[in-house]
């Protein structure tokens, strides 16, 4: 009786501390109101191995190749070499109106995708214009691909960048906080293209695949289109918040805590 009380105690308590800790993390981190639906932070503590952790939901990735842990903008962050490196999800990630948030230091020069759909995403051009674009839901090949572009800053900084798709009217882009460029989009984001495709990072499947260079410190996707004021206060954040961290108690230490009492 007294082990059974004490295994019920602890998974009791387990589940009370993990209660807590989403309820303190969403109360803390305000991007959980504006739709967060997954955060990829590539702190050292999300990366283990192959693996990679979504500290806000289960969408964890899967490394091929060796991007390189570095000090990042606001902790670590994945230098990937433009070559063989990249990310891709485990899960899919589909929203008719969706938002991407990046933290970026690229290597200028070269096509760099940032994060991929097959249908919808964000990336650099060999021009370094950083912009959004999709694959439009519609029969007419010339508005096949809705984008919005700008010149990306050569200053060699890490900058934040962050993409909309507000389904059936625009695709936004927006460089550290501001509005760069709006582009109408009036078909919706074609599902049936990018149905069989998981979301990677530093990489797309487009032109024979092509890989991103430079550095990646978190990756942020949002169900909804965020508002320009929205975007703004994404900027603030990144500039004066840590991020997240893990949302809920690891069930494997919990596991383990059982086994050392019993």
């Amino acid at each position: 009786m007294k082990t059974k009380l004490s295994l019920f105690t602890l998974l009791f308590v387990g589940f009370l501390i993990a209660i807590t800790t989403i309820q303190f993390a969403a109360a803390e981190d305000p991007r959980v109101k504006m739709g967060l639906a997954a955060l990829w932070t590539f702190d050292k503590d999300t990366v283990q191995g192959k693996d990679v952790e979504d500290v806000f939901r289960k969408n964890g990735g899967t490394i091929i190749g060796k991007p390189s842990q570095i000090d990042g903008f606001r902790s670590e962050a994945l230098d990937f070499d433009g070559a063989v490196d990249l990310i891709r999800m485990g899960e899919d990630i589909f929203f008719p109106s969706v938002t991407m948030e990046a933290i970026i230091k690229p290597t200028l020069g070269t096509r760099n995708p940032i994060y991929d759909k097959y249908n919808y995403g964000i990336q650099l051009l060999d021009n370094n214009n950083v912009g959004i674009w999709i694959r439009a839901d519609t029969a007419n090949a010339a508005k096949h691909w809705p984008s919005a572009y700008v010149p990306f800053p050569a200053d060699g900084e890490w900058h934040h960048v962050v993409g909309v798709v507000e389904s059936k009217k625009s695709v936004r882009i927006y460089l550290d906080g501001e509005l760069k460029k709006t582009t109408e989009a009036p078909d919706p984001i074609s599902i049936a293209y990018g149905a069989a495709q998981k979301p990677t990072i530093a990489y797309t499947q487009h032109l024979g695949g092509i890989w991103y260079a430079g550095a990646i410190d978190e990756v942020a996707i949002f169900e909804g289109a965020l508002s320009d004021e929205e975007v703004k206060r994404l900027h603030t954040l990144a500039l004066a918040v840590k991020p997240i961290g893990k949302l809920s108690v690891t069930w494997g230490a919990l596991k383990r805590a059982m086994t050392e009492r019993n």
